[in-house]
């Protein structure tokens, strides 16, 4: 994958695009219900093109990786290959690199549990926490209390 395609506003080819749904929807399935969209359906590439475009780069090179492995493995892509073998194929190359894939799945639950319609269908308001979070009166310093009972954590030098 070039840089230019990395800075662009299409940060993945379309094939890549393909291949990255596939994943996520293996992170975030569709509940079978049909209440809750797949991870690929609440824009988990654009959520981390616009938060972390950093990231971009290393999710890319696993999803190649994941392909060619598919490719050498079965003789195809691996959105072309059944759900049991995708599924056995990432297992294998997370038992050799612990953190394959990592980054992607850490942006993709953290995508998707901010989307309206998986908040409505947990049973949550589709809404930020705050401001109708906690409410804190402003100057009431007895909220400290537990802090002051801890006492010092600070070691003398």
């Amino acid at each position: 994958m070039s840089a230019d395609v990395i800075g662009s506003d299409r940060p993945l080819t379309a094939t890549q695009r393909a291949l990255f749904e596939v994943v996520v929807d293996m992170i975030v399935p569709a509940s079978a219900d049909g209440t809750k969209p797949s991870a690929a359906e609440v824009g988990v590439l654009d959520f981390i093109a616009e938060r972390q475009p950093g990231d971009l780069p290393a999710i890319v090179r696993d999803i190649d990786r994941l392909d060619a492995a598919a490719r050498e493995r079965h003789g195809a892509g691996f959105a072309g290959i059944d759900a049991a073998s995708r599924r056995a194929l990432v297992e294998d190359m997370r038992a050799d690199d612990a953190a394959f894939l990592r980054n992607l799945a850490m942006h993709t639950v953290t995508c998707y549990y901010q989307d309206d319609r998986v908040l409505t269908a947990i049973g949550l308001e589709a809404r930020p926490p705050f401001p109708k979070g906690y409410e804190v009166v402003a100057g009431d310093t007895g909220l400290l209390e537990p802090v002051r009972r801890r006492g010092s954590i600070v070691r003398d030098a």
